[in-house]
Order: structure tokens, then C-alpha cells, then sequence
């Protein structure tokens, strides 16, 4: 196992795309290199830096996410060979919170050959490592089907390793000691989740952890700064030639918070959670999965053809989201009905109430529309803005110092920017704090106020 652990900044991406090209080199004919990535972006950024060397993604080289990796290599091939049950599609519907719910809704899917996103890294662990009552014939058929993956896949690498939960990191166990070739490249101050399985591997398998501590990004004082809140081994060394700004300002001494933040030009704005001011949700935020799921299945009991079925969701959906804000569900379930020409027993009207206010709930949310630090890990903005809840400020000040997921976030926030940073000080941070405490530490670490462009009406400043 070969783990690289680089933090914020340090061109993480490029160097994992070094190291492919490297081994490209190595590979034996019919033998394929897997890349796992954990979004979209990080896979499409790898295949440029790929394509841009060689012109083409080599016919040996898999760049996936790392549930494409799981599902398509492992549980779609192999799970019906062990257990009950061959899945050919992933869900992506919110689970109910209510387990014996969630139980249920989980074996509807599977009966629709569906495995939840949720369930993904679970159940492959489960086909390649163990699962509690395996009997002498799953564990002989464990072993021939892991001897069928080694016969093709040379090496894995993992991008942003931090993010493993147990279940991949006990994958990637098995897979090392089965004697393929693992590389991880991750940050352990980038574990939002605050897993620690990856800072665990560090421990195990210290003589094989390499540490960059150059950050390309942030500019000079934004890494000093945050290099305050990070762990000695893991304190980087700015490479950018930009001294930077760190400045603040205090909620209460503006005006318009929303307008603050509309006219300002921030590049990024971001807060550890959403709360009763500050929403998180993006413009696309209604997360209309389980209306789909629903819907679709009410849709089939009409109709077998797939077009058909596709144009009728388009036109329910698109009425239903019209009508959403001013009818209430009773209407829109009339609605339902009269397009499908369909009577819903008690059990589909219970369904599509549920997904009714999921969606409901996503599209009214109060508040500031801004950004969560899990949204902008990976970003970067010339002008960055992080409002400071009460959540993060003791870590900022100070007043906690534990390596957790935390102190995970305020590093994430910290260096974000490539050019200047304010800290939002919030109302509620205001009144936990006195202006004395935050005085002395921005005066301590030589932050000074943010000076903007007026936010007071033009008029009142010639009265």
C-alpha cells in the first residue's frame, strides 16, 4: 500500500494523475487500472489530465466514482452468486428515519432489482470480505471471486481517501493483502464525516505514508493562519507568491446581511450548516427522488413502454411542481388519478403523501440562500466569505483544540480562498462571545475589519 497524504492546495489531482501515467507504464497487457473517485469532478479532471498527456484514456485504464467502481465490478457481477437477489440498478430516494420503514422500503427495492446509493459500499464488503453467518459454500465462492478480480485488475487508486467509510477501507485491506497494488491520496483535515478510518491506516502503515506539505493555492498568510489548527507533521508550506488578506466583519454591525452578501462580489460563501437564517440548498435543492420512485411505479401499472412512461412522469412532474406551493396533497393525488386514470389504494396515497412533503419541505426552506463547507470542499474563489456559526467559533478562538471533524470544517473553510477571506462573525457568535474576545484574537493574529463599499442607502449619506 503507497498512501500520499496532501493537504488543501497541494495539487492533489495532478499528482495522482503523475502517479497513473507512472504505472500505465508498468501494466501488462489485459491487466486494468482502476481510478476511484468520490464525485463526478474529481473522475472528469483526472480523465483530462489523462487525455491531455496521452490523447486518449488507454484501453487499460478505469476512471469511475466509487460506487460506479463497486456496483459494476463487484455487486452487479457477483452478489446473486452469494446471496439472494441480482441487482441491475442503483436508487437514490431518501430513506424514511424510521428503521422499520427504511427496512421495508429497502426490500421493496431490491424486489425491483434496485440496491439503495446508501447500501452500496455495505453490501460489496459483504461479497468480498465477510457478512455475519456466512456458511463453508459462500466463503468457497468468496475466494474464486476474488481470484477472478485479481486475474484483471492490476492496482486501485483512491482519490480523496479521506472520505472511505468502513467498509471501503476493509475492501481496501483485503485488496492489499490479496497483494494488488493500492494507492490512496487523501488529507485527513479534509474528513468532514469525521470517520478516521483513513487517519487510522496512516497509523497502520506508517513506512508507507509520504507527506506534501506544499500548497500551490493559498495565498501566504491564509496558510499560516490556518497551519494554527492543523497537526505538526501536516502543516503546510505556501508556494503561492500572494500575501492575501484575512479580515472580518460582525453581523450586527451591518445593515443587510442578504445584501451584504449580494453585493459584495464573493466568489464563495459558505457555513458549516444550514440553520434557521442561512439556508443550504442549491437552485436545483428539491430533491425529487422519491416523487420519481413513486410516481414511476404508479406510471408502470398503465403502461409497459419506457418512452411512454418517461413522457407521462415529464408532464405529471412538471404539473404537480407547478401546483405544489398553493394545493394541498389531497389535489394533487385527484391529480394524479385523473392523469393515469388510476384509483390509489390507502398504501400509494401514504407513499406519494411522504414524497409530497420531502419535496415540499426541500422548496419552501427559510433563510439566505448560501453554500455548506461540504458543497465548496475542492472549490476556490478569488473572494471567499465564511460565516461563523457558534459550531466552529470555539474551535477558531481556540477554546476547543481537538483533531475532530470540527476542526475538519474550519480548516476546510480556511482555505478556500485564493486571494482574500472574511470572517462573518454572526449574531449568535456575537452574543456568545464578547467583542472583547474577538477583539484580542484578531488582534493577536493581525486580522483587521473588513472595509466595503457602503451598504447604507446613497441618499442618507448627504443628509
Amino acid at each position: 500500500m503507497n498512501i500520499i497524504v496532501a493537504g488543501a492546495g497541494a495539487g492533489k489531482t495532478t499528482s495522482m494523475a503523475s502517479h497513473i501515467l507512472n504505472r500505465l507504464e508498468e501494466v501488462e497487457d489485459g491487466m486494468i487500472l482502476y481510478v476511484i473517485t468520490y464525485t463526478n469532478s474529481a473522475k472528469n479532471k483526472i480523465r483530462e489530465l489523462i487525455i491531455e498527456n496521452k490523447g486518449i484514456i488507454p484501453k487499460q485504464l478505469r476512471i469511475e466514482t466509487i460506487h460506479a467502481f463497486l456496483l459494476h465490478e463487484v455487486i452487479y457481477p457477483f452478489h446473486h452468486l452469494l446471496f439472494e437477489g441480482h441487482f441491475n440498478s442503483v436508487s437514490y430516494i431518501n430513506l424514511p428515519t424510521n428503521r422499520a420503514f427504511s427496512a421495508g422500503k429497502l426490500k421493496e427495492l431490491k424486489q425491483n432489482n434496485s440496491i439503495h446509493v446508501e447500501k452500496v459500499t455495505e453490501t460489496a464488503k459483504w461479497i468480498l470480505c465477510k457478512k455475519t453467518g456466512d456458511n463453508k459454500l459462500i466463503k468457497e465462492k468468496r475466494e474464486k471471486i476474488i481470484n477472478t478480480i485479481s486475474r484483471y485488475l492490476d492496482c486501485v487508486y483512491i482519490d480523496e481517501a479521506q472520505d472511505m467509510d468502513e467498509h471501503m477501507t476493509q475492501i481496501v485491506k483485503l485488496l492489499d493483502n490479496k497483494g494488488l497494488y493500492i494507492f490512496l491520496i487523501g488529507d485527513p483535515k479534509q474528513d468532514l464525516r469525521g470517520r478516521n478510518f483513513f487517519s487510522n491506516l496512516l497509523i497502520q502503515h506508517q513506512e508507507a505514508v509520504v507527506y506534501e506539505p506544499t500548497n500551490h493555492r493559498s495565498p501566504i498568510s491564509h496558510v499560516n493562519f490556518s497551519n494554527h489548527y492543523i497537526p505538526f507533521e501536516q502543516k503546510q508550506i505556501p508556494l503561492s507568491k500572494i500575501e492575501g488578506e484575512i479580515n472580518f466583519v460582525f453581523e450586527k454591525e451591518i445593515i443587510s446581511s442578504e445584501d451584504f452578501f449580494n453585493n459584495q462580489n464573493w466568489d464563495r460563501i459558505y457555513i458549516y450548516q444550514k440553520n434557521n437564517r442561512f439556508n443550504t440548498h442549491e437552485k436545483d435543492k428539491a430533491n425529487n427522488h422519491n416523487l420519481i420512485f413513486e410516481l414511476d411505479k404508479l406510471i408502470s401499472r398503465t403502461t409497459d413502454n419506457e418512452k411512454d412512461r418517461k413522457l407521462i412522469q415529464y408532464e405529471l412532474l412538471k404539473d404537480i411542481f407547478s401546483r405544489l406551493k398553493d394545493s394541498n396533497n389531497y389535489e394533487i393525488l385527484l391529480l394524479i388519478e385523473k392523469v393515469l386514470n388510476l384509483k390509489l389504494n390507502s398504501q400509494d396515497k401514504a407513499k406519494i403523501h411522504d414524497s409530497l412533503k420531502i419535496a415540499n419541505e426541500n422548496s419552501h426552506s427559510p433563510g439566505i440562500l448560501v453554500n455548506s463547507i461540504d458543497s465548496v470542499k475542492g472549490l476556490e474563489g478569488e473572494k471567499c466569505l465564511f460565516i461563523v456559526t457558534t459550531e466552529v467559533a470555539e474551535y477558531l478562538l481556540g477554546i476547543k483544540k481537538d483533531q475532530n471533524k470540527m476542526m475538519n470544517y474550519l480548516y476546510v473553510a480556511l482555505t478556500r480562498s485564493k486571494r482574500d477571506l472574511v470572517l462573518f462573525i454572526t449574531l449568535e457568535v456575537h452574543l456568545k462571545y464578547t467583542i472583547q474576545n474577538w477583539e484580542a484574537f484578531f488582534s493577536c493574529k493581525k486580522i483587521s475589519k473588513y472595509i466595503s463599499v457602503p451598504l447604507v442607502p446613497l441618499e442618507d449619506h448627504f443628509k
